[in-house]
C-alpha cells in the first residue's frame, strides 16, 4: 500500500490525527483560565451561612428564646422542663433531635407532633404559646415544609 494514498484516504475520510488540545488558539486557553479563575474566586466568597453556620434548636414562647442549644451538642440524651402559659412541658432530646416528650396541655398536639430532626421542621404548643424548631443551613439542600395539621 502507498503511503501517499493512505494519508490521501484519512484526509478525505476526515480523520486527523492531531490531539484535540493543539487545535485550541491562546484565546481559548484565556477564557479557561478566566473562567477558573472566577469560579475559585465565587466560592472563596460565597456566604458563610451556607456552611460555616450550624444547625440551632430552638424553643421559643410568645416569640421570645427560652432555650437554644447548637444540635451538635443534642447528641447526648438528656431533657429538661419548662412552665408556659400554666403548663408543664418536659422536653426530650437525643441523637441531634428533639422533642416534646411530656405535656399536661389539654390537646397534647405537641407530644404527637414528634421528634424535630431537620431544619425547618416545627413542633408547636398552640395552649403554651411553645415553638420548638432547628434553624440554620439545611442538611439535604432542600428546603422541606413540614406542618401539622388537626
Amino acid at each position: 500500500m502507498n503511503p501517499k494514498t493512505s494519508q490521501q484516504s484519512k484526509s478525505r475520510a476526515g480523520i486527523d490525527r492531531q490531539p484535540w488540545y493543539r487545535q485550541l488558539r491562546w484565546g481559548d486557553f484565556l477564557m479557561y483560565i478566566l473562567i477558573a479563575t472566577v469560579a475559585v474566586v465565587l466560592f472563596l466568597a460565597a456566604p458563610k451561612g451556607i456552611s460555616g453556620q450550624a444547625q440551632v434548636a430552638v424553643l421559643t414562647e410568645d416569640g421570645k428564646v427560652v432555650f437554644q442549644k447548637p444540635v451538635a451538642e443534642l447528641q447526648t440524651a438528656g431533657s429538661f422542663d419548662i412552665e408556659a402559659q400554666g403548663y408543664h412541658y418536659e422536653i426530650a432530646y437525643e441523637n441531634g433531635k428533639i422533642r416534646f416528650s411530656e405535656a399536661d396541655c389539654p390537646d397534647k398536639v405537641c407530644v404527637r407532633s414528634g421528634w424535630v430532626t431537620r431544619t425547618g421542621q416545627v413542633a408547636a404548643c398552640v395552649p403554651g404559646h411553645l415553638i420548638l424548631q432547628i434553624t440554620g443551613p439545611s442538611t439535604n439542600g432542600t428546603d422541606d415544609i413540614d406542618i401539622v395539621l388537626q
